[in-house]
C-alpha cells in the first residue's frame, strides 16, 4: 500500500499546481525556434558521418551537428507541447530522428573508447553536451588557424590542443577509428572537471544556451515524453537542482525503488508459499518466477532511470554499473535455475529412481552446464560496464595452487560418483557388501554414498573411497548359495547314514526352488563329535528374504528325513569309558607283522583295483 500511497500524493501535488504553472513553461532559455511542419527528413543522407581528418575537420564537425541537432530537438519539443494526446506527431518524430543522427555525429568526434560498452551511449550523451557547454564559454581560434588536412600531412601532426585549455584532440593510432582525429579519451573523462571550472562563465554568441541542463532536468532523454504535460505543471521548487539532479528526479528515483522492492517482496512471498505446497519438479520451476519477475523489474527500473526521468551524472554511472551487475548475476541465478527445474523434470520419469545415480549424475550434468553457461554470460556482461576480469583470473592463478589443494576431497569425490555412475557397480536399492560391512545403498550423491546396514546403522562413504573398495552386488546374483554343515551322532549306523544322504538328493531334486546342477551332498568326514554331511546347492533367487525362507523350508525338511531315519542330530559331547589296561593283544601283533611280511614279498600290481565299490549294499550315486 505504501508505493500506492505515494503515487496518490504525487498526483495530488501535481493536480495542485495546474493553475499556477502556464502550460508553454520551457526550461530552455533559447529563443523559440519555429517547429517546421514537414514529415520530409532535414537529414538528407543518415549513414554520413562526421569529417575527423584534422583537428580543425573534427572541431567544426562536432559544433556545427551540436548547433543543428540543437534546433531540432528543441524544435520538436515545443511542437509535442502543443499538440493533444499522448502520442507525439510525425513531424515531431521526424525531428527527433533528424537530430539524433547530427547528435550522433557529434558524438562520434569523441574518442569513447575506454568508456565501458554498456555505458557508452548515456555517457556519449552526457560528454558530447558537457564538451560543447564548455566550448560555449571559452574563446576559441578562427577555423583557419586550427590544423587542416593538409597542414597534418605536411607536418605529420598527431595531436593539437585547444589554446589555453588541456583539451585535446589527438590521432587516433589502432583500432577501427584509426588515423582520425578525435577528442582524447584523458579529455574526455576530464570534461566534468573542465565544465565545474567554467561553469560560470557567459554564453558566447550563437551558443546552444543550457542545453545540457535542459537534457538533466526533463524527462525522456531528449525526446518528447509523455511525461512532458507532467514536468510542466511541477511548481518551480520541484526543479531545484541537488547533485546534478532535480528535487522532482530524487523523488521519481525514491519511488520507483520502493515500488520495486515491494513488487519482489511480495513476489518472494508468494513463491515461498507456492513452492511449499508443491513437489519437484513443479517446486523446482515455480522457483524461476521470483528470479524472473526479478528480471523485468530491474530492466525496467534502470530504462525507468535512464529513459523516462533521466538520471544522469555520476549518479546514473553508478545505478546503472549497480542494475546492470544486479542483471547479469540474476541471469546467472535463472540459468542455474533452468538447469536444475529441466534435470528435475527428466528425473520425475518413472524409469528413473530420484535417488540414484543416474538422478545425480543427471543433476550434475545439467548443474555444471547451466553454471558454466552462466559464467561464461556473466564474464561478458562484466566486461560490459568495465569490470575487469583479467586481474581476478590473474589471482585465481596465482591462488590456484591453494584452491586446488582446498578442493582437492571435493573434487575427488565428485570424480568418485562419476566412476560410479560409469561403471555402475550398485544402484539404489540394491544390496552390497564391502569390507565387512553388508548393506542396502539408499542413496548416491555427488559427494558420497549412504549405505544402510544390516543392523540399522546409516553409513556414509565418500565416493572417492567407495569407489575403490571391493563390492559385492548381491542384489543382481540370479542365484544364492546354500552351504550346511550337519552333523549325526556317533551312535547312527552306517544303514542310517546311506538313508539320510538318498532321501537328501531326493529332496534336492524334487524342489522346485533348488537347482540340480552342481548340486551334492556327501558324507563328508568324521567329525569330532559328530558325522558330518555337506549340503551344497544353489538357491533360485537373488533376494535375501525369499532366500531366506528357502532356506527354512530346506532346514525343516532336513530335520524331518534325520527323524524318518531314527538318528538325531549331534551335539558336542565326550564320553569317558572307563576298564583295566589288558596289554596289547600279542596274538594280534603277530598276525599283522607276518601280514607284512607277506605284502613285502607280494608284486604291488596284484592289489590293484581288487577293492568293490561302491558296495553292494550302498544306495546308487546320486
Amino acid at each position: 500500500m505504501l508505493p500506492i500511497v505515494l503515487l496518490g500524493l504525487v498526483l495530488l501535488l501535481l493536480q495542485t499546481s495546474l493553475s499556477a504553472v502556464p502550460l508553454a513553461q520551457n526550461q530552455s532559455t533559447s529563443e523559440p525556434l519555429e517547429s517546421p511542419l514537414s514529415t520530409k527528413p532535414f537529414v538528407k543522407n543518415p549513414l554520413q558521418t562526421s569529417d575527423n581528418s584534422s583537428p580543425q575537420a573534427t572541431l567544426r564537425s562536432f559544433v556545427e551537428n551540436v548547433n543543428r541537432a540543437h534546433q531540432l530537438l528543441m524544435a520538436a519539443h515545443q511542437q509535442s507541447q502543443q499538440e493533444s494526446g499522448l502520442l507525439s506527431s510525425d513531424s515531431v518524430n521526424q525531428q527527433v530522428k533528424d537530430g539524433k543522427i547530427l547528435f550522433r555525429r557529434a558524438q562520434d568526434c569523441l574518442d569513447l573508447s575506454q568508456i565501458p560498452f554498456q555505458l557508452k551511449e548515456e555517457a556519449g550523451i552526457e560528454s558530447t553536451l558537457l564538451l560543447k557547454e564548455i566550448l560555449d564559454r571559452i574563446p576559441l581560434p578562427e577555423y583557419g588557424d586550427i590544423p587542416d588536412a593538409e597542414t597534418v600531412n605536411k607536418k605529420g601532426l598527431t595531436r593539437w590542443t585547444i589554446p589555453g585549455t588541456e583539451i585535446n584532440i589527438v590521432k587516433v593510432e589502432e583500432g577501427p577509428r584509426t588515423g582520425k582525429f578525435l577528442f582524447s579519451p584523458s579529455t574526455v573523462k576530464r570534461l566534468r572537471e573542465f565544465y565545474k571550472r567554467v561553469e560560470q562563465l557567459p554564453y558566447k554568441n550563437n551558443a546552444t544556451e543550457s542545453f545540457y541542463q535542459f537534457y538533466i532536468s526533463t524527462p525522456g532523454n531528449l525526446n518528447p515524453s509523455i511525461l512532458d504535460p507532467l514536468f510542466l505543471l511541477l511548481p518551480s521548487w520541484m526543479h531545484t537542482t541537488y547533485r546534478d539532479q532535480t528535487l522532482w528526479q530524487w523523488i521519481m528515483l525514491w519511488i520507483s525503488f520502493v515500488i520495486t522492492i515491494w513488487v519482489l517482496y511480495g513476489s518472494l512471498r508468494w513463491n515461498l508459499r507456492k513452492a511449499a505446497t508443491l513437489v519437484p519438479p513443479q517446486r523446482t520451476w515455480i522457483r524461476l518466477f521470483v528470479p524472473t519477475i526479478a528480471l523485468i523489474g530491474f530492466w525496467f527500473l534502470d530504462n525507468f532511470i535512464n529513459k523516462w526521468i533521466n538520471i544522469t551524472g555520476r549518479l546514473s554511472l553508478i545505478l546503472s554499473t549497480s542494475l546492470e551487475i544486479i542483471w547479469w548475476v540474476l541471469i546467472l541465478l535463472t540459468l542455474v535455475l533452468l538447469g536444475n527445474a529441466l534435470a528435475e523434470t527428466i528425473i520425475a520419469s518413472p524409469k528413473i529412481n530420484s535417488k540414484g545415480l543416474d538422478a545425480g549424475a543427471i543433476r550434475l550434468v545439467f548443474r555444471l552446464s547451466s553454471l558454466l553457461i552462466g559464467t561464461f554470460i556473466l564474464i561478458i556482461g562484466f566486461e560490459g560496464v568495465g569490470i575487469a576480469l583479467a586481474p581476478v583470473l590473474t589471482g585465481l592463478g596465482i591462488g590456484g595452487a591453494a584452491v586446488a589443494l582446498a578442493a582437492r576431497p571435493t573434487l575427488e569425490n565428485i570424480f568418485g560418483g562419476l566412476t560410479l555412475f560409469a561403471d555402475r557397480p550398485v544402484k539404489v536399492g540394491e544390496r552390497c557388501c564391502f569390507g565387512d560391512k553388508d548393506g542396502y545403498v539408499k542413496a548416491i550423491g555427488l559427494r558420497s554414498t549412504r549405505i544402510l546396514a544390516m543392523n540399522g546403522d546409516l553409513i556414509s562413504i565418500p565416493n572417492a573411497k567407495f569407489s575403490e573398495l571391493e563390492l559385492i552386488n548381491k542384489s543382481r546374483r540370479d542365484r544364492t548359495l546354500l552351504s550346511q554343515t550337519i552333523g549325526l551322532r556317533y551312535e547312527t549306523t552306517a544303514e542310517q547314514l546311506r538313508f539320510v544322504l538318498v532321501k537328501l538328493r531326493e529332496m534336492i531334486i524334487a524342489h522346485p526352488k533348488l537347482l540340480e546342477e552342481n548340486a551334492r551332498v556327501r558324507f563328508v568326514k568324521f567329525g569330532d563329535y559328530s558325522l558330518d554331511i555337506e549340503i551344497f546347492v544353489y538357491v533360485e533367487t537373488g533376494k535375501l528374504l525369499e532366500f531366506l525362507g528357502i532356506q527354512e523350508d530346506l532346514l525343516l525338511r532336513v530335520m524331518d528325513i534325520v527323524e524318518a531315519a531314527g538318528t538325531e542330530f549331534a551335539f558336542p559331547s565326550q564320553t569317558t569309558y572307563l576298564s583295566q589296561d589288558s596289554g596289547l593283544d600279542q596274538e594280534r601283533i603277530r598276525t599283522a607283522e607276518a601280514q607284512v611280511q607277506v605284502w613285502r614279498s607280494e608284486q604291488h600290481e596284484q592289489l590293484r583295483n581288487t577293492l568293490d565299490f561302491p558296495p553292494q549294499r550302498s544306495p546308487n550315486d546320486q
